[in-house]
């Protein structure tokens, strides 16, 4: 072999490489979902830095980092939502979803800040999922927990299933939630643990209220719009006074998967035994006793709220709910019903108005207190001007 055929194998070696290692850079990991205040992506390969905004791309390999009064919401490829604390660091070392769900595989990393999660197809169930952090490693066998590094220290809380923590400095590995004696604990720099009967105080707040993230301006539904008709032309959409032709199902799903993921909302996701609760009621209940809402209207101030939801605990179904408030342009409007079961409540608005005009939207729903209660929220646009909308939160206690 001559110095020149040498040269020619050398040269496509090194472009080879630099292809395969670009490839694996450009794996999607999942996308942005909302990024509030500095938010970005660093690749740990190229250095390359990239300001993150809603429906970014987010890739295996990134640094994902939001600076302060900033936070980030990532949906990933496997259905994961992750919450971003301000002043967070999170690497995507593995994002791996496969057809055999054996050789699928996570492997992220806290470097800072804090973070609250409810995971996707990816489960824990053998090594495939692990979240590593200064203190130690995180695996997985349920589905919704918070971390947080505080001055070296590691806090966490487990909402929903159990989490399990292995480190050097561990004498065994610690085992948080359902299947666990506690759900929050606290462990220091030197790996002394302390269980807890309450969430610690040290976890930060995810920053802002769902009515900020909720409320859409005319550019962020204009944005919205305009995703949805590049992905189908055929239709013909306005923001302003009139729409020709609207795909409403399409809308909603753009608008919900656009939504952030709040801490009033992660809040209803609970680790109480729904199923054995469920089993001790019976007959229809009503829920119409406003103990908070907070609600917020694109059209002025907003008053005399009211909501009932039935529940027929027998049938497992939501025969009747309602709510209605005023704001400056008339009264909002909203009948719906559903099903309720172990994971929750399924909700769907059957009939919305927003005085003469016809609306549609969206609300979610959950027991909380024992099934004593029930928190959610919902969001509420007018058809014909969906700049003009209204959306809360709220819980309503048994009559």
């Amino acid at each position: 072999m001559n110095s020149k055929q040498q040269k020619l194998i050398f040269i496509y070696a090194i472009t080879l490489m630099f292809l395969v290692k670009n490839a694996d850079a450009q794996q999607q990991a999942g996308k942005t979902l909302l990024a509030k205040g500095t938010v970005e992506a660093i690749s740990l390969q190229t250095s390359e830095v990239r300001s993150l905004k809603r429906r970014t791309p987010i890739y295996k390999v990134d640094r994902v980092s939001t600076y302060q009064h900033s936070k980030a919401q990532l949906k990933m490829i496997d259905g994961a939502l992750l919450a971003l604390k301000e002043n967070t660091a999170l690497n995507i070392e593995e994002y791996l979803l496969s057809e055999n769900d054996e050789q699928s595989s996570i492997v992220i990393e806290l470097v800072s800040g804090g973070l609250r999660t409810i995971t996707g197809k990816i489960k824990g169930n053998s090594d495939n999922y692990k979240l590593k952090t200064p203190v130690g490693s995180i695996g997985i066998r349920g589905t919704h927990y918070e971390v947080e590094i505080v001055k070296g220290d590691l806090f966490l809380a487990v909402w929903d299933g159990s989490i399990e923590i292995s480190s050097d400095i561990l004498t065994e590995p610690l085992v948080l939630g359902s299947d666990g004696t506690h759900a929050f604990a606290k462990i220091s720099s030197f790996g002394e643990v302390k269980a807890l009967l309450k969430p610690p105080k040290e976890l930060s707040s995810l920053f802002g209220k769902l009515l900020d993230d909720e409320q859409y301006s005319e550019e962020q539904l204009t944005e919205i719009v305009t995703s949805i008709t590049s992905e189908n032309p055929n239709l013909l959409v306005t923001t302003q006074n009139i729409v020709e032709s609207l795909d409403i199902e399409a809308l909603k799903n753009a608008i919900e998967d656009s939504s952030f993921l709040t801490e009033e909302i992660l809040d209803t996701f609970q680790t109480d035994d729904i199923g054995a609760l469920l089993a001790q009621r019976s007959g229809v209940i009503e829920y119409s006793d406003v103990e908070e809402f907070s609600v917020i209207s694109s059209v002025g101030e907003v008053s005399a709220f009211s909501m009932r939801i039935d529940v027929d605990f027998d049938n497992g179904t939501v025969p009747l709910g309602a709510l209605s408030f005023l704001d400056s342009e008339g009264e909002w409007f909203a009948t719906f019903n559903g099903l309720i079961n172990t994971s929750g409540m399924q909700l769907g608005i059957n009939y919305a108005s927003h005085g003469q005009n016809l609306a549609y939207g969206d609300i979610k729903a959950q027991f909380s207190d024992e099934l004593s209660k029930i928190r959610g929220s919902f969001t509420l646009f007018e058809i014909e001007n969906i700049t003009t909308n209204a959306g809360g939160l709220f819980v309503i206690k048994e009559k």
